[in-house]
C-alpha cells in the first residue's frame, strides 16, 4: 500500500481503470486519451481481462467474441500473448480483422468494387468482375480471368462502406458486443468515420472502446482530434520519464498532466540553440534558417561529446533526425536515398528483397568471417557446407575474401554478380528473378520498364558501401534514428535534434505559434503536424533530454522554450563564424 501512495502515477492510473470498467459495466462506450509512457496497452490488456473474467463464458458459449483491433501485427502479438490468446477476444489487425469479416460477403464487395470509379479501368482491362472470387493475398489490386485481388488499402475503405449497410452492421454487432480499437488516432479515417456515423452518434451497436492518444498522431494527413461522441477517460501517469522531463510535457499538454513514478527521481531536460551563428544560413524550400550542412554536423558532434564529458552513456542514448534524408547524408548512404525516393519503408522496414538479402544474410555473414567467427557464419548460410579437404577451404576463403573486397570496392551489381557465381551465399529467387528480368530488357531495347526495375537497375549501380551503412541504420547498430521511426519506443537518453530537411516541419514556427496562438487556415494543419512530432520525440527519454535547435529562433520562439524548458536549461551554443 506505501508503495502506491508513494507513486503517484500509480494512483492517476488507478483512477482512469475504475472509469474505463465502469464504463463497460453501464455499457457506454468510451475513449482513453493516454500520453506518452502513460501504458495505454497495459490499460487495454487490463480492460481484456476484466472482460475475460466476468463475461468470457458466456461469450465462448453464444459464439460471440470481443473484438481487439490493432494497428500493427508488433501489438497484435504483444495484447494476444498477454490474453494467451483466449477463446472469447479476436485479436488482429484491422487489415485482418476487416478481411476475417468481410471475406464471406462476396456478392456484397463485387457490388462495391462495381460502384468504385477508381478500379474501372483496371477491371475492364482484366475482363470484368462478373461472379469472380475477391481475395486478398498479396497486398495489391489486380483482376485476372479467375479472381480479384484487393489491395492493403482497399480494406479498411471496404469495411468502412460495407459498415454503411443495415444489414451487415446487425451482423457485425451480433458477432461483438465489444470492440476495442488500438491506436485509434493512427486507425484507418474512413473506417473510424464509419464507426462513428453508424454507431457512436446513433448509439447503438457494440460497445466500443477507443484507445490511444490524439497527440501521437504522425502518420497519415490528419493530426488534429476526430469528434468523438462518446466519453473521454484521461489516463494522467508517466511511468517512464524523470520529472525534470514529465514537466516539460505538462508544460507542452496543458490539458493532460501526468504524474510520475518516482516524484524524487534525477535527471535532467535541456534545449540548446545557434543563435550566436551570423555566418550565412540555408535558404532552400526544405530548409530555412540552419546552420550549414558541415557546421550543424560538428555543432551536433561537439554537442554529444559535451554531454558524454557530463555522463551521457552513448551507447544508451538516441539522437533523433527529422527525415530519412537528413541521416542518409549523415551516415553514408546518401545514393541509396535517392533511389528509394518516397518509398522509405521499401529499405528501412527490408521491404525489398536486395535489401532485406544484404541486412540479413550478407553483411551478417561478412561480419562474421571477418571476425573469425566461421561457426556463425555457416549457422548465417544456413547449413554447414561439406569441407572435407584443404580445396574447399581454399575455395570458401577465396570467395569471402573477394566478397569483402568487393564490399568495400565495388557496386551493389558487382556484389550480386559475384554472388550468383559463387553461391556464398546465394542470392534468393526474388532477387535472381529481378536480375533476370533487367538482363532480359536490356536485350529487349524497345521494351519499358517497371518503376521496380528500375530502380534495382539504378541499385546496381550505387557503391556496395552504402549498403554497409544503411544496414547499420536498419539493424540499430547506430544510435541515430529517425523521430517519426520512435513512436512507442523509450530509451534512457535522447536527444533530438530540431532542424531543416523537410519543408512540413517548421520548427520555429511550432514555437512561436505555441506562443502567439495565432493559428490560421494556412498554417493550422502544420502546426498540429510538427507539434505532434515535437511531443513524441521529446517524450521517449527516461532520464536525460537534450534538444539540439539548428535554425534560428525568434525572441517569439524563445519565448516557448524557456517556459518549457526553464530559462536556466535553455543554452545558447557559441559557434564560429
Amino acid at each position: 500500500m506505501s508503495e502506491i501512495l508513494d507513486n503517484p502515477a500509480i494512483i492517476a492510473a488507478q483512477l482512469a481503470e475504475a472509469k474505463i470498467n465502469a464504463a463497460i459495466k453501464a455499457g457506454r462506450s468510451f475513449r482513453l486519451e493516454a500520453g506518452a509512457g502513460a501504458g495505454k496497452t497495459f490499460s487495454l490488456v487490463h480492460a481484456l481481462k476484466s472482460i475475460i473474467k466476468e463475461r468470457g463464458r458466456s461469450l465462448t458459449q453464444t459464439g460471440k467474441k470481443v473484438a481487439c483491433i490493432t494497428y500493427t501485427e508488433v501489438a497484435r502479438n504483444e495484447i494476444a500473448q498477454e490474453i494467451e490468446d483466449h477463446p472469447a477476444i479476436l485479436v488482429d489487425t484491422i487489415h485482418g480483422f476487416s478481411w476475417a469479416f468481410m471475406r464471406q460477403f462476396q456478392k456484397a464487395i463485387r457490388e462495391i468494387l462495381i460502384e468504385d470509379d477508381s478500379r474501372k479501368e483496371k477491371v475492364e482491362q482484366g475482363g470484368g468482375i462478373g461472379s469472380k472470387s475477391v481475395e486478398y493475398e498479396l497486398g495489391f489490386f489486380g483482376v485476372n480471368d479467375q479472381k480479384i485481388t484487393l489491395s492493403h488499402d482497399d480494406i479498411p475503405t471496404m469495411m468502412a462502406k460495407l459498415l454503411s449497410k443495415e444489414k451487415f452492421r446487425k451482423i457485425f454487432s451480433n458477432q461483438f458486443p465489444v470492440v476495442f480499437i488500438d491506436e485509434y488516432q493512427d486507425t484507418n479515417r474512413q473506417f473510424m468515420d464509419a464507426i462513428t456515423e453508424y454507431f457512436l452518434k446513433p448509439k447503438v451497436g457494440p460497445l466500443f472502446g477507443l484507445f490511444g492518444d490524439h497527440w501521437q498522431t504522425i502518420y497519415g494527413s490528419e493530426y488534429e482530434l476526430a469528434e468523438y461522441p462518446i466519453e473521454e477517460i484521461a489516463k494522467g501517469s508517466n511511468f517512464r520519464s524523470v520529472p525534470a522531463i514529465v514537466d516539460i510535457l505538462n508544460n507542452l499538454r496543458l490539458d493532460l498532466p501526468q504524474a510520475v513514478s518516482s516524484p524524487d527521481a534525477k535527471g535532467e531536460a535541456r534545449f540548446f540553440h545557434t543563435n550566436s551563428y551570423k555566418g550565412t544560413r540555408t535558404d532552400e524550400r526544405s530548409s530555412k534558417d540552419d546552420l550549414p550542412i558541415d557546421i550543424a554536423r560538428s555543432t551536433r558532434t561537439s554537442l554529444i561529446q559535451r554531454l558524454q564529458n557530463e555522463g551521457w552513456d552513448i551507447e544508451k542514448t538516441k539522437i533523433l533526425m527529422l527525415s530519412h534524408n537528413v541521416l542518409a547524408s549523415e551516415q553514408g548512404y546518401p545514393q541509396l536515398i535517392k533511389v528509394f525516393d518516397g518509398r522509405n519503408d521499401q529499405f528501412a522496414k527490408k521491404e525489398d528483397p536486395v535489401i532485406k538479402f544484404f541486412a540479413e544474410i550478407v553483411e551478417p555473414m561478412s561480419v562474421s568471417y571477418s571476425l573469425s567467427n566461421y561457426g556463425e557464419m555457416f549457422k548465417i548460410f544456413g547449413s554447414r557446407p561439406a569441407i572435407t579437404k584443404h580445396e574447399d577451404k581454399s575455395c570458401w576463403r577465396r570467395d569471402m575474401d573477394q566478397l569483402l573486397k568487393l564490399r568495400q570496392e565495388g557496386t551493389i551489381g558487382q556484389v550480386i554478380d559475384h554472388l550468383k557465381q559463387t553461391k556464398r551465399p546465394s542470392p534468393p529467387d526474388r532477387v535472381l528473378r529481378r536480375d533476370d528480368e533487367l538482363i532480359s530488357l536490356r536485350n529487349s531495347p524497345d521494351t519499358e520498364m517497371s518503376s521496380t526495375l528500375l530502380r534495382y537497375n539504378k541499385l546496381r549501380e550505387i557503391p556496395y558501401k552504402e549498403v554497409i551503412e544503411v544496414t547499420k541504420f536498419i539493424e540499430k547498430q547506430t544510435p541515430f534514428a529517425t523521430q517519426h521511426s520512435v513512436k512507442g519506443a523509450e530509451f534512457e537518453n535522447v536527444l533530438v535534434v530540431l532542424g531543416g530537411g523537410w519543408n512540413n516541419y517548421k520548427w520555429p514556427q511550432l514555437l512561436e505559434l505555441l506562443e502567439t496562438k495565432k493559428l490560421t487556415n494556412a498554417n493550422t494543419k502544420g502546426f498540429y503536424r510538427a507539434r505532434n512530432l515535437f511531443y513524441v520525440s521529446i517524450s521517449r527519454p527516461m532520464t536525460r533530454l537534450a534538444v539540439l535547435a539548428t535554425q534560428t529562433l525568434s525572441d517569439t520562439a524563445l519565448v516557448t522554450v524557456n517556459n518549457l524548458f526553464g530559462s536556466e536549461n535553455v543554452i545558447e551554443l557559441s559557434l564560429d563564424t
